[in-house]
């Protein structure tokens, strides 16, 4: 066993923790309502609702934190990277500068 694989997936956690199908059945049930006033069914199903949007909201944001974070954890090594490129074409490009020069040329 891999010290990681008693690790959960932060983005699968918060994911399943969106209320998606609860949501699913109090919009229906609001819907499927007379639209003739509210009674307290309806205040409370809409309370419900109102809470069940802010949790699948606070979840969805902490995905896109970890999405955020993972592409910031890639930038660096790409960034690095692209250094490293120009740095060798530098060097390359003063190579072929000074092989082009004769040699008594080189050291004037």
């Amino acid at each position: 066993m891999r010290a990681n694989e008693n690790v959960a997936d932060p983005v699968g956690v918060h994911l399943a923790e969106v209320p998606e199908a609860r949501i699913r059945v109090l919009t229906r049930m609001l819907q499927q309502r007379p639209t003739d006033g509210n009674d307290d069914i309806d205040v409370l199903a809409m309370r419900l609702l109102l809470n069940d949007y802010v949790a699948a909201v606070a979840h969805l944001r902490a995905v896109a934190r970890v999405a955020a974070s993972l592409v910031d954890g890639v930038t660096a090594p790409v960034k690095q990277g692209h250094r490293l490129l120009r740095l060798d074409d530098k060097r390359r490009q003063k190579q072929v500068g000074s092989a082009a020069l004769p040699a008594n040329d080189q050291h004037t």
